[in-house]
């Protein structure tokens, strides 16, 4: 059976397969351009084949050296995720989770503590990404998204927006949704959803001109409650700012985006952990739709 004398030619491959550049491979890894070009040379040494067509400023996959990459890049993630499992095995108590940053800042992390009281053996550790990532690679326990809920998930409710000011904007503190176009009205990538806001609340419009300044949902929030314009937000990244008055929403329907809020969890029987996390976030979600039905309809 043929068997390699080194692992560093494979890195070496591997990282310069992903760039298709053997530079780039260098800076991830560490080392010269050199090392890692003379590393690369050697495992073509030994197994006898070409892996790159090299050219002045790239390199390029010959097939053999696709099908060791395709190789390589599952024998690593192979690795990765049982590396993970291993240390969650040591951290039984531990429960990872990713979520989007709105979603932690603004309504998850204020929640927090009233787990922590209800079960104070559970360590909750927060990765705050909007990026979508691979639960098991990266060694978290679930994720809370917002989409088209997945079979299998666990649906926590329906994401609307509703239209939302600071009191400051209006003498009395009331703006009506007719009265809306007269303001500046924000968004944050959704900016198309105040056509369709003004036609569920039977607000006629000629022209809608919106700023769409914001990366995610939570500064649109904060931009309204300084006093920053009329904001087509979330109720559920904004309600926090709502009950404590210094949002008030406009009077009218609130509008479904056709996404919802969801839990994935890594495993298909979730350890208790989890189960037990996932009880108490259902618990809070429903508390306040119930207490608050006007965000949600």
């Amino acid at each position: 059976m043929f068997r390699l004398r080194s692992l560093s030619g494979l890195f070496a491959f591997d990282a310069a397969a992903r760039h298709n550049s053997l530079t780039l491979a260098a800076k991830e890894l560490g080392r010269t351009q050199s090392a890692v070009s003379q590393q690369v040379k050697g495992l073509e040494e030994e197994l006898g084949l070409q892996l790159f067509v090299r050219r002045p400023r790239e390199v390029t996959l010959t097939p053999a050296g696709r099908a060791l990459a395709a190789t390589l890049g599952n024998a690593f993630k192979d690795i990765e995720q049982t590396v993970s499992r291993l240390q969650q095995s040591d951290e039984p108590n531990v429960l990872r989770l990713t979520t989007y940053q709105s979603f932690a800042i603004h309504w998850l992390i204020p929640r927090l503590p009233r787990f922590s009281l209800k079960h104070p053996e559970i360590d909750v550790r927060i990765n705050a990404d909007d990026q979508r990532l691979d639960l098991q690679a990266q060694g978290m326990d679930l994720a809370i998204r917002v989409g088209n809920c997945p079979e299998g998930a666990l649906y926590l409710g329906a994401e609307t927006f509703t239209a939302m000011h600071a009191p400051s904007l209006s003498p009395d503190g009331e703006i009506a949704a007719s009265d809306v176009p007269e303001h500046r009205m924000i968004a944050h990538e959704h900016g198309h959803l105040w056509r369709e806001w003004f036609d569920a609340n039977d607000v006629t419009v000629d022209r809608i001109d919106v700023e769409t300044d914001y990366s995610h949902s939570g500064l649109l929030v904060q931009a309204a409650a300084a006093g920053g314009g009329i904001a087509l937000a979330p109720p559920l990244i904004a309600g926090d700012s709502i009950t404590a008055g210094r949002l008030k929403c406009i009077e009218g329907k609130a509008l479904p985006t056709g996404c919802e809020y969801f839990i994935e969890a890594a495993e298909s029987e979730p350890p208790k952990k989890v189960t037990l996390f996932n009880e108490w976030i259902l618990e809070e979600a429903q508390m306040m739709q119930k207490e608050h039905p006007e965000w949600f309809h």
